[in-house]
């Protein structure tokens, strides 16, 4: 009698904890939304509600209970993997299992094969979200993203191009200045040869030879200017 009576004390307590989830408002009902509402719809009801019932706001007694419910039922819909979740416990609930809806569940659900498709979700998404992370950091750095393979060609492309012009610019100017330089020398040449003109005119041949040849033994190599001079001497000879 005593096992029979315990028996059906644990069955009236499962009744009434089901009766209680079930008349509990779900998070759909809380943001007045249905079951097959959109993400946006979502993020939209949340809005204007947490707006109506914030506690700064609104000043009922039950206001921040309702905040509270809002806010707990948008971070359970606002997410894919968690609203995919608490839809397929609502299923559960609503097909007669015994299992009791609660905004935690408190057992180990991870390995169950049946939610393991959103454990998965929720993994590949942290690790999207680390590899961004990374990629943002990629040069040690904050805030530099990883470059793509196509703008670091172009960086150094043109960086060899202006390392071109730059010595394209260099060649250019050293040309200039050894080309002036070659101007002004031959500007001197030839007035130097204009004024042995001037003298040789006025001097006499024998004598502007004779300056001119001072002039080489003075300024040029002294072998050239010897046999220059000897050539010179042949010549007054003949």
């Amino acid at each position: 009698m005593f096992f029979l009576k315990r028996f059906y004390d644990i069955k009236t307590v499962k009744a009434f904890l089901r009766c209680y989830s079930l008349s509990r408002k779900n998070h759909y009902e809380v943001l007045n939304l249905r079951k097959n509402c959109s993400d946006k719809e979502i993020k939209e009801a949340f809005i204007q509600m947490s707006k109506e019932f914030h506690p700064d706001k609104n000043k009922d007694v039950r206001a921040q209970e309702k905040f509270v419910r809002i806010v707990e039922a948008y971070n359970v819909l606002g997410k894919p993997s968690s609203r995919a979740h608490y839809d397929n416990m609502i299923e559960i609930e609503t097909t007669g299992s015994s299992y009791v809806y609660r905004s935690h569940v408190a057992h180990n659900i991870r390995r169950n094969p049946q939610y393991s498709y959103y454990y998965e979700s929720h993994a590949r998404t942290s690790n999207r979200t680390t590899n961004e992370n990374t990629n943002n950091n990629f040069y040690g750095v904050a805030g530099i993203k990883k470059l793509p393979n196509y703008v670091i060609i172009a960086m150094c492309t043109g960086v060899a191009l202006i390392g071109v012009f730059l010595q394209v610019f260099v060649i250019r100017n050293l040309y200039i200045a050894q080309r002036k330089q070659a101007q002004e020398k031959s500007q001197r040449l030839a007035e130097e040869l204009d004024k042995v003109r001037a003298a040789a005119q006025t001097n006499g041949n024998e004598l502007q030879t004779r300056l001119l040849l001072d002039k080489i033994v003075a300024a040029a190599n002294p072998t050239v200017a010897t046999a220059s001079l000897g050539q010179a001497l042949a010549n007054e000879k003949k």
